[in-house]
């Protein structure tokens, strides 16, 4: 009974997650991009340069022009995996893995309503078991990531709409392209960015809302991921996974905005689906699991200057609380963003 309860948390969070931000796309949709007024309006509200969400992406998006650079380190400390008993309970194997994952992401502004991006990854990763080769370890380059973030839509500071945006992400396996080993598992579940399978090209579709009420923020989003057949790292095999759903729900509390000094709590979720949208079975083991985790964090303002750069950082630790058929660890992490000067 306590088991479904907690998987019924992850179904839960995408419906809240859904909920709020179909209300509102309906209603502004059609209009492609926020009017002057609107953005004159939001720009003139409550928002201070903080660090924001480690974990969860919003939809804010940076000033047309503007640079920044994010460099996000991870680690994860498994203890296990979480697994489905005949009485329900968790228990956990002899399986601990354990990794480091470093990532670089440049955006830049190309409108006030465009985002883009591209990021690049490397892993490191340690193994209580061997692997079928042998290996208990292996580090190399990870993912290439390309990000579109279209925001059509900014919150009103005087109602309760939220700003929404749309989030488009190609995965490039240039993990694989290097011969990078496959990390056990083939990826880290709880993640800051949508999960996609180690060595696949995968397509992630998401929407993302935010809200700010001062002093808080409010933040969350859902997504979508599809990887292509054909990843694995067994020789000659067709590795078809099951679709993923990430969402993300997450506080944030500005304390100081002076220092941008503030407390996040964040929470997420990850299930893999027994089906795919090509239609093709699942071949993985398991075929499907879930996973939720929570993070507490802080984030502090180290710099802020007069032509718009600034140099922000958080630092959190993800906790898995609950899970079935995967990793059960925690996830370790730090953030830095640094925006340069504005044209």
């Amino acid at each position: 009974m306590f088991l479904r309860l907690l998987s019924s948390v992850a179904a839960w969070s995408t419906f809240l997650n859904l909920l709020i931000l179909t209300h509102w796309i309906p209603a502004y949709a059609l209009d492609w991009v926020p009017t002057a007024e609107e953005m004159a309006t939001y720009r003139h509200s409550w928002n201070p340069p903080t660090h924001g969400t480690s974990y969860t992406s919003s939809a804010d998006v940076t000033r047309q022009g503007q640079w920044f650079v994010r460099a996000y380190v991870q680690g994860m400390i498994g203890s296990g995996e979480s697994q489905r008993t005949a009485t329900s309970q968790n228990v956990a194997s002899p399986f601990s893995p354990d990794a480091v994952m470093p990532a670089v992401t440049l955006y830049y502004g190309l409108t006030h309503h465009v985002m883009v991006g591209v990021g690049i990854s490397a892993v490191y990763w340690h193994s209580s078991t061997p692997e079928a080769d042998g290996r208990t370890s292996g580090s190399g380059i990870g993912t290439t990531n390309l990000i579109v973030k279209y925001r059509p839509i900014v919150q009103d500071p005087h109602a309760w709409r939220p700003s929404i945006a749309f989030y488009s992400r190609l995965s490039l396996p240039t993990n694989r392209w290097f011969g990078t080993p496959e990390i056990p598992g083939g990826f880290t579940p709880l993640s800051r960015v949508p999960s996609s399978r180690f060595e696949a090209v995968a397509v992630t579709e998401g929407i993302l809302f935010r809200k700010n009420l001062e002093p808080f923020r409010i933040t969350g989003n859902v997504f979508y991921s599809y990887n292509f057949p054909g990843s694995g790292s067994e020789s000659g095999a067709t590795v078809y996974g099951g679709d993923l759903i990430n969402t993300h729900l997450a506080l944030e509390h500005v304390l100081d905005e002076e220092t941008g000094f503030g407390y996040l709590i964040e929470m997420t979720t990850l299930r893999q689906l027994n089906g795919r949208l090509d239609g093709h079975a699942v071949n993985t083991v398991p075929a499907t699991f879930w996973l939720v985790g929570l993070q507490p964090g802080l984030e502090y303002t180290f710099a802020r200057y007069e032509s718009g750069a600034k140099l922000v950082g958080a630092i959190g630790v993800m906790f898995t609380v609950a899970g079935q058929d995967d990793i059960r660890a925690i996830y370790p992490n730090i953030s830095f963003k640094y925006f340069f000067e504005q044209n």
